[in-house]
């Protein structure tokens, strides 16, 4: 598959409360904008490989809280997460016209496993104002097989109701996710 474009979402409350723990303390790890909006990045495409590949530990500014200037070091609080990826294909829409919600299944082809390594004491000090950069573009990792929607069928499950209600640009007839597991297996040089 060639991958044309990249972007993460904060799509589950506890990944989003997770995260926003790590970056600004569990007091203020929800920002609002997260109840109303999709909230994501736009990752880097030409860093999405596949499960297996070795990853070299990368190098970037950090700054402690008590530092009084920032310092190049080796990542020390490398960070992984186990999501799912999907592969949107199908027409693409003219520039300017977005998809409506409730047909955006329709350019669905099918679920990775994905893993966006994250490089936390990089992103805490790169956070603000624009959000993740080298914290989260070293690289991607997905498994080497898609599995289809058909194929998932069985493992639908119907969401919770949004609270708050969406507005109405982003409310869902089918408002689904899976009832699935995903687990990993992390190989290191370290014992």
């Amino acid at each position: 598959m060639k991958i044309g474009d990249y972007t993460d979402f904060y799509s589950s409350y506890a990944h989003a409360f997770n995260v926003g723990s790590i970056i600004r303390g569990p007091n203020n790890a929800i920002n609002e904008n997260w109840l109303h909006i999709p909230i994501g990045y736009h990752g880097r495409s030409s860093s999405i490989v596949v499960s297996g590949t070795p990853l070299r530990r990368p190098r970037g500014q950090v700054k402690g809280k008590d530092a009084k200037s920032p310092s190049f070091s080796e990542c020390k609080r490398l960070d992984f997460e186990v999501e799912m990826g999907a592969f949107v294909g199908g027409t693409t829409n003219e520039l300017g016209k977005p998809i409506k919600a409730n047909e955006a299944w329709n350019n669905i082809f099918g679920f990775v496993i994905l893993n966006d390594w994250s490089y936390r004491d990089f992103q805490t000090w790169e956070y603000v104002p624009l959000g993740p950069f080298t914290a989260k573009n070293g690289m991607s990792t997905i498994s080497p097989w898609i599995v289809t929607l058909e194929a998932l069928k069985d493992f639908e499950t119907e969401l919770s109701v949004q609270d708050p209600t969406p507005l109405p640009y982003l409310q869902e007839k089918k408002h689904i996710s899976y009832d699935i597991s995903l687990s990993l297996y992390l190989k290191t040089n370290k014992m």
